[in-house]
């Protein structure tokens, strides 16, 4: 329904409405839940440009904000609420008292309305359907600390764009398209426990309870390890074979559609690889199967489409584990 009270109809609905979104949601929360306390301060000596800091069991951000003063913004434990009786102003100043986001906090500055939001990070299990998908923060929200809203949120419009696409000009590919779309978030949601992993165990106080439980996920996250060369390098004339339990068949973005494809796990990569140097692994693995050594595989590259790259992408399989020797 519009403003103006029309109804509109629509064969497929694209929700871009950000955390709280138009259609309902079916979360999966992705470690610890995070409150973010933010007001407006006013005064003398507040910092002219953004500023980031953060103490035992709390971080802060804060930027000046044109004709609204100093915005600043406290990521704290939701766990914080229950414990302080809900006294969201007292939490907010005893969070921001033990970081130094505001140099001259308490003396001669003027806090405003403290107002609260969510902001853990969150997948959502029904992101995409028949007639609907969910893009950026309506399907997915990221740890703030790890900073990849913006890239995921561009990365998402696009690639939607394309599952669109595909369910509604390719219906018996919806499966397949959906599929993508669904896994393309879980490679998010391990990329952002990777992220906040790093970020949140390099604080001076990552050993505090609110920092320690937040860069504990991505140890969890396990992935197909790379087997690195042992041994002397191999030769033109060693013989080679390809480990198949790498080969695997995945949903991937071909140009407007998405189809299925053959891809290579390589390591610890976040995302199967199902081209490498702009030719198709569907293209590759054959030439590894039909080559007995090394120089038979360079030969068949070479022959094929790799041309000058058939030396960097040979040495790729080898060193990723994809080929064995």
């Amino acid at each position: 329904m519009l403003a103006d009270g029309q109804v509109r109809g629509a064969n497929f609905l694209v929700d871009a409405a950000g955390r709280r979104g138009l259609l309902p949601k079916l979360r999966r929360w992705q470690g610890p839940r995070t409150i973010a306390l933010y007001a407006y301060w006013s005064g003398a000596g507040l910092p002219d440009r953004p500023r980031v800091a953060a103490g035992e069991g709390v971080w802060a951000w804060g930027a000046p904000v044109a004709d609204l003063g100093f915005n600043a913004t406290l990521f704290t434990d939701r766990h914080a609420l229950p414990r302080s009786r809900g006294d969201l102003r007292q939490i907010y100043l005893d969070g921001l008292a033990d970081t130094d986001l505001l140099p001259s906090f308490g003396t001669v500055l003027s806090c405003g309305q403290v107002t609260a939001c969510d902001a853990s990070a969150w997948l959502d299990e029904e992101a995409v359907g028949p007639d609907y998908i969910k893009v950026g923060e309506a399907a997915q929200s990221f740890d703030p600390l790890a900073s990849l809203g913006v890239q995921h949120c561009i990365q998402s419009a696009r690639s939607a764009s394309v599952v669109v696409n595909t369910i509604l000009r390719r219906p018996g590919s919806q499966a397949v398209a959906r599929k993508y779309y669904e896994e393309r978030l879980e490679r998010s949601a391990w990329t952002h426990a990777v992220a906040t992993t790093e970020i949140y165990g390099r604080s001076v106080h990552a050993e505090k309870p609110f920092w320690r439980s937040r860069c504990a996920g991505g140890a969890a996250v396990a992935r197909v390890e790379a087997h690195p060369m042992s041994g002397p390098k191999p030769v033109a004339s060693t013989p080679i074979h390809l480990d198949r339990s790498r080969v695997v068949e995945v949903p991937c973005l071909c140009g407007d559609f998405v189809e299925p494809r053959l891809a290579v796990l390589a390591g610890t990569e976040a995302e199967p690889v199902a081209f490498l140097g702009g030719i198709p692994i569907d293209m590759i693995v054959p030439a590894i199967v039909d080559s007995e050594t090394v120089g038979d595989l360079l030969e068949a590259l070479v022959r094929g489409q790799a041309g000058t790259q058939a030396d960097r992408i040979c040495g790729w399989l080898i060193e990723r584990g994809v080929v064995g020797f």
